[in-house]
């Protein structure tokens, strides 16, 4: 019964709330870019806001935990559909990626093939192949500069009130790591320099205004707040670095008094931090012990990853990890037995039964859907990285270079952090990512015509 409520409300989401949201903004530049807004500003939201599952296992561990319909695709869908009604004939509408996407769905749903529950598998598809109208829709809706100053604005927002958030849970509630309204600290580490980087990287654009440069230097600086607060080393060393190099991107344009004086400021910031968070890096250097235990069972997850590959080369099947490494259906939960008998622990049945992923992305991506699904996983991670440093030399010197820039970096750390992290596999890291290469997508298609981002194209 249940069931059949969530699906009327889905039904009247995508089916009747889309398309008139789509109509009221279709001749509305202001309800076009509020949308595309709020679709970032709900990356940030509590994930039990902004999904809705059918047949849902919400006690399964692996990635995907029923059919799932979210609302920032019910908004997604409202842009593309506002779009079909106002954009010119010679508008290019599939975006550049497009098909790269959905050959590595298709590829990756071969995978049904061997699963253990082909079930399963169809809630990854349906998952990961709707979630590509995030995509499309920041593609379409990215038209002009203005644009961007509309997102950056609505990033400085968010970082805000998460860092207001963050400040709540330590000093009121007295916790620790801050998740936010995350589902753990590692995802809001992620999502934080994701959005914090370009935000840094347009503060430092020769053509932003006095106004804008403080502001969004502000969002930076409450972002810096956040990863201190996550304690996420990962998620702090990509924050580091990726400041570093950004306005390195700013120096190589030119040097200026603006990037001098972010320069020293981020470093004065950067020492008041580490000396404010020097009581957190006592206490995570305390966990030295229990951190070399995880570094063994990251290693001994991967050994699992390794014998599923092995068994076939089609994966496991989509969204079929949690099945295949744990009792009493998985054969490969016995890996993880074995390691734990090694280091002297009894092995009672009940305590396998809900093992962990690998915290490896790649891997993931190896086990469950085998060789294909990884060729067309990394076919799209490739061409995003070649579309940014294309699109960064070729705009230069202007803003939508100096944003194509600033995703370089992100894509390099964000891609690297996957090895250690399921970075894209959360539904909100992933929408997040989503956007972003969507308005990348919208910049290569740019660079591929000749034309510039700005108001007065609109064939484009």
């Amino acid at each position: 019964m249940m069931d059949l409520v969530k699906a009327l409300v889905v039904l009247l989401g995508y089916g009747v709330a889309a398309p008139a949201l789509g109509m009221f903004i279709a001749r509305s530049r202001t309800g076009q870019r509020v949308c595309f807004c709020l679709m970032i500003f709900m990356t940030s939201w509590h994930p039990s806001k902004l999904t809705l599952m059918l047949d849902s296992i919400e006690l399964y561990r692996g990635h995907t935990r029923g059919f799932q319909f979210c609302i920032i695709e019910i908004v997604a869908l409202a842009l593309i559909l506002s779009a079909g009604r106002q954009r010119p004939l010679g508008f290019p509408w599939r975006p550049p990626g497009l098909g790269l996407w959905l050959g590595y769905c298709a590829l990756s749903m071969i995978s049904i093939i061997p699963a253990m529950d082909k079930v399963f598998v169809l809630m990854a598809v349906v998952k990961f192949s709707k979630i590509i109208l995030i995509y499309i829709a920041a593609y379409y809706a990215l038209r002009d500069e203005k644009d961007l100053q509309w997102m950056f604005y609505t990033i400085v927002g968010m970082l805000v009130l998460q860092a207001v958030v963050a400040l709540k849970m330590r000093y009121l509630d007295g916790r620790w790591q801050i998740n936010g309204w995350f589902e753990h600290q590692n995802p809001l580490a992620i999502w934080t320099y994701v959005c914090s980087l370009p935000l840094l990287s347009a503060a430092l654009a020769p053509q932003t205004s006095k106004r804008d440069t403080l502001v969004y230097l502000g969002g930076f600086a409450a972002a810096g707040l956040l990863i201190l607060l996550t304690v996420s080393r990962a998620g702090l060393a990509a924050f580091a670095v990726g400041a570093v190099a950004v306005t390195g991107l700013a120096a190589l344009r030119g040097v200026s008094a603006k990037v001098i004086g972010v320069a020293a400021a981020g470093a004065v910031g950067a020492i008041a931090a580490a000396l404010v968070a020097l009581g957190s890096l006592h206490a995570r250097l305390a966990e030295v012990d229990e951190h070399k235990t995880d570094m063994d069972l990251r290693a001994i997850l991967i050994e699992q990853c390794k014998a599923m590959l092995h068994d076939s080369s089609l994966g496991v099947g989509w969204n079929n990890y949690g099945l295949a490494n744990s009792r009493p259906r998985g054969k490969y939960s016995a890996i993880l037995e074995e390691w734990d008998e090694s280091r002297g622990f009894r092995v009672y049945d009940e305590n396998y039964y809900e093992n962990p992923l690998t915290e490896s992305l790649y891997w993931l991506v190896l086990a469950e859907t085998g060789y294909p699904g990884y060729i067309g996983f990394v076919l799209f991670l490739a061409a995003t990285l070649w579309w940014c440093a294309r699109c960064t030399f070729h705009f230069w010197r202007s803003p939508a270079g100096h944003f194509a820039g600033s995703l370089l970096v992100v894509l390099v750390l964000l891609y690297l952090h996957g090895t250690v992290e399921r970075v894209l596999t959360q539904t909100k890291n992933l929408s997040e990512w989503l956007f972003f290469t969507g308005c990348l997508a919208r910049i290569e298609m740019c660079r591929r015509r000749g034309r510039n981002l700005e108001a007065q194209d609109n064939n484009i």
